[in-house]
C-alpha cells in the first residue's frame, strides 16, 4: 500500500519562528515518524481507486472511463457523518444500486489514534477552509480569519473530529417541529439515535436512551490520566451532578462517550460503510470525485444525475429516483447554487442560470469558543514527555489500542453550564470543555502556537478552558468564491458576536469556568490560571468583563459546527430550503441530507445529531421510494417511552455588571 496521508506543513508558520517546541526539528521528526507508520489508507490502495478495498465493490461492468453514462437509482454526495449512513440504509434494499461520491481519499489509518485528532486539521485530508475577516472577531489571528476544518475523506468531519459523542437537548428537537417541522420532535428523533447506536459503556448510562447492536460504537476511551480525574470531580465540587448527557439531563458533568472501538476512532466510514462495503454489490464508492454540480432539467425541474471531476475529466451519472446532497453545511450550499438553487441574484452575479430562487447559504450558525483561560499544571501534573517516551507511546497503541494515545488527554472531561442569560428551565447556553495546550509555547506566541498545534492531546502543561456558545443569535453566510465559484473556496461570513448577547454569554462562561481554581483538585495539585494578559488585550486590566470580551473577539476559534445553511422548515416559511422530508423546494427529485438542514444548531456536539439526520433521512427515502412499490423490506427498532429530568447548577451565579457593547467596541476595536 502506498502513502497518501499526509500531516500538516508546518514549514511556512515555523519558517522564521523557532522559539516554541513545535517548531523545533523533533516535531517534524515525529510527524514524519507517524506519516511513515499511520499514513497509509485504511481501505483500497488510496489515490480514488472507489470501488471498494479490491478495487470492485459493486463494480458492474462500467467504469469511469467508460464513455457510456452510468444509471443508479441513488446518488449520495459526500461520504461524511450523513452520506455514509445513507449509503448504507438504502442499500439494505438489494434492489436499488446506489453511488456514494466522496470528494477526498480513503480514510488514513493516522485517524485511528484518538490523540493525533489536532494532527488531522490542515493535513491533506482537510478542505482547510477559514471565514472572511470580520469587525467582531478573529481580530488577532491571521489576515483576521478564523480557520474552518471540514474533512475531505471517507467519513468526513467523523474522521477529523475529537470523536465527541453528544445528542443535544430535547427540547432543541421539539424547538424544531414548532418551528414547522413535523416529525423531528424529540420522540420522533430519539428512535434514531438509539437505532445507530452499539452503547459499550454500562456505568452511569441509562439504559433505556442507547442502543446495542448498530453500526456505531459508542464508548469511553480506555484512558485517562490523573488531571481528567480531577477536573471530574471538580465539577462535581462546584455543583454539578454527574449525568448521562445523552439522556434528557444535560446541565453537569460526565466522562464523555466518544464514538470510538476499542481505543480507536470509528468514523462513519469505519462505522457503516466499511462492514459492507466489499459485501454489498449494490453499493458503488467513489473517492477523488468532486461533484461540481446536480443535473436538473430545466423544464420539469426535476434532479436526474450528477456531474463530477475526476482525474480532471468530468463525468456525468445518472440518477432513476434521486440525488441526496450530503456534502456538508458548507459544501451542501454551494453545489445547490452551481446548480441553479439559491439567492436569485448572487447565482445572476456569476452567470448561474436560476432555476430556483432559494435562501441557500443563508441561516449558518457554529458553536463559537475562544483561547486565552489556561490553567497550568505544575511538572507534578504536567504530562509533557520527552521524543523517546512519545515514540515508545506511539509504538504502545499501534500494538495494543492502549496508553495515553488511546484518549483525548483532559477533553474528556464536559460540562453543561447555564449563565445569568438563559431562560429556559433546563438547557444550557454554555459547554465548557477542557483542551490541551503547551502553555510555555501558548503563552511565548499563541498565534503561532495554535497554528501549529499539531502534537499529540495526551501531552500537555496547560489545561485551556473553552466556554462554548451553544445557542448563538448571530447568524452567517456562504457564497459563492468570486474568482473561481465551482473549485475556489467558498466565501465565509460567520458573522461571530454581530449579536450582542452572544458575547455576553460567552464572558459569563469564562467567569463560570474560573470557578475550577477553587476546588480541592486545583489547590492541592497547585493547577493555576495564568494570568498573563493575551497580547491584543493587555491594554485593559486583566480579569474584566471588557478583557474576556476583547479576548472572545481578538482570539476567536471554534469547534467547527457549521449548520444551517440548506435549512428544514415549512411551505411557508421563505428561509427554508428543504421541507420537513429533506426535499428541496421547486425540484423534485432532490434532498438535501447532512447538518445544513438543521433549523436551528442543537445545543450540543453536531456529529451525533448528524448521523440521526442521515437515519431518518433514510427512512423518509425509503418510505417514499418502498410505498410506491420500489421492493425490499424495511423495519424501525420501536423503543420504550422515556421519562423527565432535573436541573443542575454550577457553583453560584456570577452576576458581574454589564457594559456598553456599542461603545466598548468603538473605544477597543478602530483599524
Amino acid at each position: 500500500m502506498v502513502q497518501t496521508w499526509t500531516p500538516p506543513d508546518l514549514s511556512q508558520a515555523c519558517a522564521v519562528h523557532t522559539n516554541i517546541t513545535t517548531c523545533q526539528p523533533s516535531t517534524f521528526l515525529f510527524l514524519q515518524l507517524v506519516a511513515n507508520l499511520f499514513g497509509r489508507p485504511r481501505d483500497g490502495e488510496g489515490g480514488g481507486l472507489g470501488f471498494g478495498f479490491s478495487g470492485f465493490s459493486g463494480f458492474d461492468g462500467h467504469a469511469d472511463d467508460d464513455r457510456s453514462v452510468e444509471e443508479f437509482d441513488f446518488i449520495v454526495v459526500g461520504a461524511g457523518s450523513a452520506g455514509c449512513v445513507v449509503a448504507n440504509r438504502l442499500t439494505e434494499v438489494p434492489e436499488w444500486r446506489v453511488l456514494l461520491l466522496e470528494a477526498g481519499d480513503e480514510e488514513p489509518l493516522a485517524a485511528d489514534v484518538p490523540a493525533f485528532a489536532p494532527m488531522l486539521q490542515a493535513s491533506s485530508i482537510d478542505w482547510m477552509y477559514a471565514t472572511q475577516p470580520s469587525p467582531k472577531s478573529c481580530l488577532a489571528r491571521d489576515e483576521g480569519r478564523c480557520t474552518w476544518a471540514r474533512g475531505k475523506v471517507m467519513g468526513g468531519s467523523s474522521t477529523i473530529n475529537y470523536m465527541i459523542y453528544i445528542r443535544g437537548h430535547p427540547d432543541d428537537y421539539d424547538e424544531w417541529e414548532r418551528m414547522g417541522n413535523t416529525g423531528w420532535s424529540y420522540s420522533d428523533v430519539l428512535p434514531y439515535f438509539i437505532k445507530s447506536e452499539d452503547s459499550r459503556d454500562h456505568k452511569g448510562i441509562d439504559p433505556r436512551y442507547h442502543g446495542k447492536g448498530g453500526y456505531q460504537t459508542v464508548e469511553r476511551f480506555p484512558y485517562q490520566d490523573e488531571n481528567t480525574i480531577g477536573l471530574l470531580r471538580s465539577y462535581q465540587e462546584l455543583g454539578l451532578p454527574e449525568v448521562d448527557q445523552n439522556s434528557e439531563q444535560l446541565i453537569g458533568t460526565m466522562l464523555m462517550q466518544h464514538t470510538s472501538r476499542d481505543g480507536e476512532r470509528l468514523s462513519t466510514n469505519g462505522a457503516f460503510i466499511r462492514p459492507i462495503r466489499t459485501k454489498r454489490r449494490n453499493l458503488t464508492v467513489r473517492t477523488n470525485a468532486h461533484v461540481t454540480r446536480i443535473l436538473i432539467d430545466p423544464k420539469t425541474k426535476t434532479a436526474y444525475g450528477v456531474e463530477y471531476n475526476r482525474n480532471g475529466r468530468l463525468i456525468q451519472v445518472v440518477a432513476r429516483k434521486e440525488v441526496i446532497l450530503s456534502a456538508g453545511s458548507i459544501n451542501s450550499p454551494v453545489i445547490l447554487m452551481l446548480s441553479g438553487i439559491g439567492p436569485a441574484d448572487h447565482l445572476q452575479q456569476h452567470g448561474i442560470e436560476v432555476l430556483k430562487d432559494a435562501a441557500v447559504g443563508f441561516n449558518l450558525q457554529d458553536h463559537t469558543t475562544i483561547d486565552g483561560v489556561v490553567f497550568r499544571l505544575t511538572n507534578h501534573t504536567s504530562t509533557l514527555v520527552g521524543d523517546e517516551q512519545m515514540q515508545s507511546d506511539t509504538y504502545e497503541w499501534k500494538e495494543t489500542r492502549n496508553g495515553p494515545l488511546a484518549s483525548t488527554g483532559a477533553l474528556q472531561t464536559n460540562a453543561f453550564i447555564q449563565t445569568k442569560y438563559e431562560q429556559s428551565l433546563d438547557r444550557p447556553d454554555i459547554q465548557i470543555s477542557i483542551d490541551s495546550v503547551n502553555a510555555d509555547n501558548f503563552y511565548t506566541d499563541p498565534i503561532l502556537s495554535y497554528n501549529t498545534a499539531v502534537l499529540p492531546l495526551s501531552y500537555y502543561s496547560g489545561m485551556m478552558a473553552r466556554p462554548i456558545l451553544l445557542n448563538p443569535e448571530s447568524r452567517g453566510r456562504i457564497l459563492l468564491n468570486d474568482t473561481d465559484p465551482v473549485y475556489g473556496a467558498p466565501l465565509i461570513y460567520a458573522n461571530t458576536f454581530f449579536e450582542e448577547i452572544d458575547l455576553l454569554r460567552i464572558v459569563e462562561g469564562v467567569k463560570q469556568s474560573l470557578n475550577l481554581e477553587r476546588t480541592s483538585f486545583f489547590r492541592k495539585a497547585g493547577v493555576r490560571l495564568d494570568r498573563t494578559p493575551m497580547p491584543a488585550c493587555r491594554h485593559l486590566p486583566f480579569g474584566g468583563d471588557e478583557y474576556w470580551a476583547c479576548v472572545a473577539m481578538a482570539y476567536t476559534t471554534t469547534i467547527f459546527h457549521p449548520v444551517g445553511t440548506c435549512k428544514m422548515g415549512a411551505a411557508g416559511d421563505r428561509a427554508a430550503v428543504v421541507d420537513a422530508e429533506l426535499r428541496v423546494y421547486g425540484v423534485r427529485g432532490l434532498r438535501v441530507v447532512d447538518s445544513s438542514v438543521m433549523p436551528k444548531i442543537v445545543r450540543g456536539n453536531t456529529n451525533a445529531p448528524t448521523i440521526m439526520i442521515g437515519e431518518k433521512g433514510s427512512d423518509l427515502v425509503k418510505k417514499r421510494w418502498l410505498r410506491k412499490g420500489g421492493g425490499g423490506r424495511y423495519s424501525q427498532k420501536v423503543v420504550p417511552d422515556v421519562g423527565g429530568f432535573s436541573k443542575g447548577g454550577f457553583g453560584g451565579e456570577l452576576k458581574g455588571p454589564s457594559f456598553d457593547f456599542d461603545r466598548f467596541f468603538e473605544d477597543n476595536f478602530r483599524f
